[in-house]
């Protein structure tokens, strides 16, 4: 206890504000997962996780219906009902059928167990990956994903294992890139989480990465027509995916205040989706040619990751809370850096450590604070890779090379971000 007191002082104080209501959300979570088990039955409360859909395709693909998870969405949502009572509020299957290969264990125990042992294995697979990726040393690790793992628990939502994947393919796409890429592979369940990879790895040159990902995606999704049927992925782009569309276009409510990205603010804010898209497009568009940009310019492998983890945020429309667990892995690098040690610029890393604990009482009352956030951070992640510099320093040696021209001053815009 001593040790834990010495490392707490030792902490700057705007990563103790942090770490503080991180662990008491944890704590609460704990303790509310725990009563929910050892509760007689399943509370209704209990059973209203996204969870409850991993659990029933575990129970349909062993009973032999796995086609059900995609035909239409009554003909799903029955077998939700029968499982958890005619009140069970509306929830709807969005994974491809490659997920499914994942899954079927569930289907061998009760509910209660299944989701134990499922919230167990990938939240330990992503505290792994986590430090391997942030640094075994770094202790800033642990204050950047608690309270993602508090939120994560709650909602019972699969964030532990796609983010684990992402952040498990950039630390050991140098060191093991077979494995990098099987990772990446994994992560083709998700495909919005990963939309940034290809330039990273184009940018670095990392064709035995490219190769390993690539082979892991032909054969999972190889696998899957073989042991579900190419039906299942005719009904995957048939109907899942125009349902889920319009998902994303109508749900109103909860759904929106966990949204990170602009489309969701604007959407939370009453903006139809339309009029939200377009002008997350405007935004997203311009990111990302900087980001991928800034790939081929920037200086270091850890530098750019930082970056391509904090743009998927900006440029994808549907992310949402349980997603952050990639943007944990940049924070616990940001707040290292010479950001991290400034009290203004380090104030706000650690308010978007806490982004998954506050953004859905925050956006519930239409206040959404993460895309303005996640935009600072960008702009910090941007600067760290010194891609700017470069940039200027080509320009600066092209005029130099023509007559009368005055050498031209770089400007940080690091230097710049921190001053004002």
């Amino acid at each position: 206890m001593k040790r834990l007191m010495t490392w707490f002082s030792s902490l700057p104080s705007h990563y103790r504000i942090a770490l503080v209501p991180g662990l008491v959300a944890l704590v609460c979570t704990f303790y509310i997962t725990w009563q929910g088990l050892t509760l007689p039955g399943i509370h209704p409360g209990f059973a209203d996780k996204d969870f409850a859909n991993y659990w029933t395709a575990g129970k349909l693909i062993l009973a032999g219906r796995a086609a059900d998870l995609f035909g239409p969405h009554a003909t799903y949502f029955a077998h939700l009902t029968k499982a958890f009572g005619p009140d069970f509020p509306w929830h709807n299957w969005s994974y491809p059928p490659h997920y499914l290969l994942f899954l079927w264990p569930l289907g061998l125990f009760g509910y209660k167990t299944a989701m134990m042992l499922f919230l167990g294995v990938t939240g330990a697979f992503f505290i792994w990956a986590a430090r391997a990726f942030g640094g075994r040393d770094n202790s800033l690790v642990w204050v950047a994903i608690i309270p993602f793992v508090a939120h994560n628990l709650w909602v019972a939502q699969n964030g532990f294992l796609f983010a684990g994947c992402a952040l498990a393919a950039l630390a050991f796409r140098d060191s093991r890139p077979l494995l990098a890429g099987v990772f990446l592979g994994l992560l083709t369940i998700k495909p919005q989480l990963g939309v940034f990879f290809p330039f990273l790895l184009l940018a670095e040159r990392r064709w035995l990465v490219i190769a390993s990902a690539a082979a892991t995606t032909f054969v999972l999704v190889g696998l899957s027509a073989v042991v579900f049927g190419v039906d299942a992925w005719r009904g995957y782009f048939a109907e899942v995916i125009p349902y889920q569309t319009l998902v994303m276009r109508e749900l109103q409510g909860t759904f929106l205040a966990m949204l990170t990205s602009i489309y969701g603010m604007l959407r939370n804010w009453g903006f139809s989706a339309d009029t939200a898209l377009a002008l997350h497009v405007v935004i997203a568009i311009p990111a990302a040619v900087i980001t991928i940009a800034a790939f081929f310019l920037g200086r270091s492998d850890r530098d750019r990751s930082v970056l391509l983890l904090v743009a998927t945020f900006v440029v994808t429309p549907y992310a949402l809370t349980y997603d952050l667990g990639l943007l944990t892995g940049a924070l616990a690098l940001l707040a290292n850096s010479r950001f991290g040690q400034s009290n203004r610029t380090g104030l706000l890393i650690a308010l978007a450590m806490l982004l998954p604990v506050i953004m859905m009482p925050l956006g519930e009352a239409h206040v959404t604070i993460a895309p303005l956030l996640i935009m600072i951070m960008f702009v910090m992640a941007l600067a760290n890779t010194g891609a700017w510099e470069r940039l200027r320093g080509n320009q600066a040696s092209y005029a130099g090379t023509g007559q009368g021209h005055a050498p031209q001053r770089q400007v940080d815009p690091a230097a710049a971000f921190e001053q004002r």
